[in-house]
């Protein structure tokens, strides 16, 4: 039924009126978190010192919402003019929050659940990086998957939940997953050779050559070395069949040897997304996912991780600049030197957002026409930049990309002791 359920030109209209209808009311009140991002950082530097992982922000977030009986305003189906769903209070941080410091939680949380470097710890347990990122091969190489080890499902439910309030709402909660995962969220079928590969492109490649090989060359290159058993993405040794380990695979039964690797892996994390999906079906109702596709459901819940310069000159508007402004000019230089990565941390620090679309605001700083090395300053609320009047393009680049990647803490609306 799906099938044709994508083809009807009324999709788009039937989409949003199936979120109308199943709107709620907004809640009476707004949750105050308490957030230390101090104490997620130095969990995020060295996660094996905690393993309960009680200081990442995703923890303090949920436990903060639990503890104060408020966790089920998650699963309302806000109207969209209801953008924010929690105020958050960073401790040693000076924040009024009227938008930005809750998009900074949820960028945080995003960070931490898929780091965004390939060279970081995962500070939870819930993704594990696929074997396409662990061996620098194939394509999407900077995806994970849910982790087939952790059985906490609730906490998965509540990824789901996130991820629906996302799709209903303006904001965006990040997560590098391939189109393995987001197919089975939406219910769409999916297929080792077309999907498996932007997981472990080396195991599909080597099952594709030992199905079609000879005998002489399998016993070759597997000897009686070759047994029952599969590596899942979390480095975990699983039998395919009772005593699995030390019965040796026959070139005969290769091809059966080949289909149990196959479900093993296409099943390794199937409970956890059963979790996220029906998470994700607390907040949206069911027909919206019949009538998604696997990307238009990304793109919902994770915005555009293409941050091109002709997108952000749509989004972003210059306030009480003249015309022929050379701040303007290097401005755009600088962002054009920029990498995707560049943009989308300069993104954050302006929007509190890593992805599009956002709008941008930039006004001249406090120093107005004079020259000078100061850093940028931003608002996440208002999504506004202040931008200082530099000598060159060259010196806007650096301080722009100095700013986006060093300047996370919030400490300019207010004390941060208050």
């Amino acid at each position: 039924i799906k099938q044709f359920l994508l083809l009807s030109k009324r999709r788009t209209a039937l989409i949003t009126q199936c979120l109308k209808d199943s709107e709620t009311s907004k809640p009476n009140f707004m949750p105050r978190l308490y957030i230390n991002r101090r104490l997620a950082m130095e969990h995020r530097d060295n996660p094996a010192l905690d393993p309960s992982c009680k200081n990442a922000v995703f923890t303090q977030v949920l436990s903060l919402l639990e503890g104060s009986q408020l966790r089920c305003l998650v699963l309302c189906r806000w109207p969209l003019r209801y953008d924010q769903w929690w105020e958050c209070k960073f401790i040693a941080e000076g924040i009024i929050d009227q938008g930005g410091g809750f998009r900074d939680s949820l960028a945080d949380m995003s960070e931490e659940l898929c780091p965004s470097s390939a060279d970081t710890p995962v500070p939870l347990p819930f993704f594990v990086r696929t074997s396409n990122q662990g061996n620098g091969t194939g394509e999407a190489r900077d995806m994970y998957v849910p982790n087939p080890s952790c059985k906490d499902f609730p906490k998965y439910e509540w990824i789901g939940q996130i991820m629906g309030a996302a799709l209903r709402g303006k904001e965006f909660l990040v997560l590098a997953l391939p189109g393995f995962v987001w197919k089975q969220l939406t219910g769409e079928e999916v297929s080792w050779s077309k999907d498996f590969p932007a997981v472990d492109s080396v195991l599909v490649k080597l099952l594709e050559v030992m199905e079609v090989m000879d005998k002489d060359t399998f016993e070759f290159k597997f000897g009686n070395e070759l047994t029952y058993t599969t590596v899942l993405s979390d480095q975990r040794m699983v039998e395919l069949i009772p005593n699995g380990s030390s019965t040796v695979v026959c070139y005969e039964d290769r091809k059966e040897f080949i289909r149990l690797v196959q479900k093993a892996r296409l099943e390794e994390s199937k409970e956890q997304i059963m979790a996220m999906q029906a998470g994700l079906l607390k907040v949206v109702p069911q027909a919206v996912l019949d009538l998604l596709t696997w990307q238009e459901l990304e793109k919902k819940v994770c915005g555009d991780p293409e941050v091109t310069v002709d997108a952000l000159k749509k989004l972003t508007r210059f306030e009480d600049f003249e015309p022929l402004d050379t701040r303007v000019q290097y401005f755009w230089e600088a962002l054009n030197n920029f990498t995707n990565e560049d943009r989308s941390r300069f993104l954050r620090f302006v929007t509190g957002r890593s992805r599009l679309p956002a709008r941008i605001y930039i006004y001249p700083d406090k120093m107005g026409s004079e020259t000078t090395d100061a850093l940028p300053e931003s608002s996440t609320c208002s999504s506004t930049l202040f931008l200082p009047n530099y000598a060159t393009a060259k010196v806007c680049e650096e301080k722009l990309r100095y700013a986006a990647y060093n300047c996370v803490a919030i400490d300019t609306d207010m004390s941060p002791w208050e």
